[in-house]
């Protein structure tokens, strides 16, 4: 009789492993692989903002400024597009990865 719960037992436990899992439990985290729209807005407004400040160092080598004239427009457009109400979770992806882009150039020119 023990070994027939024990038997019961297993292939209880060997079922329910087996059952598919609800698609939010078999993508733990999921979520939190899409960048947050208001923080890539916020550190992109920044960016504009160092940027435009860099532009006006009166220090800042003419090839650096020529760096910094280049990417202001591109600053611009990306923060143009996270403003919008809505924007598409790949998309986001997208906008976070040249925003990423535009501050290690910046973190770049700023170490010059």
């Amino acid at each position: 009789m023990t070994m027939l719960w024990s038997v019961l037992l297993a292939a209880l436990v060997l079922s329910a492993a087996l059952l598919p899992a609800p698609a939010s439990a078999q993508l733990p985290g999921m979520s939190s692989l899409i960048p947050d729209k208001a923080t890539l807005l916020e550190q992109g407004k920044k960016l504009l903002a160092d940027l435009t400040a860099m532009k006006q160092d009166p220090k800042l080598p003419a090839a650096d400024k020529t760096k910094v004239d280049a990417m202001i427009p591109k600053a611009t457009a990306v923060n143009t597009e996270l403003a919008k109400p809505q924007v598409e979770p790949s998309k986001l992806t997208q906008l976070a990865a040249q925003l990423g882009d535009l501050q290690k150039q910046y973190a770049s020119l700023r170490g010059n």
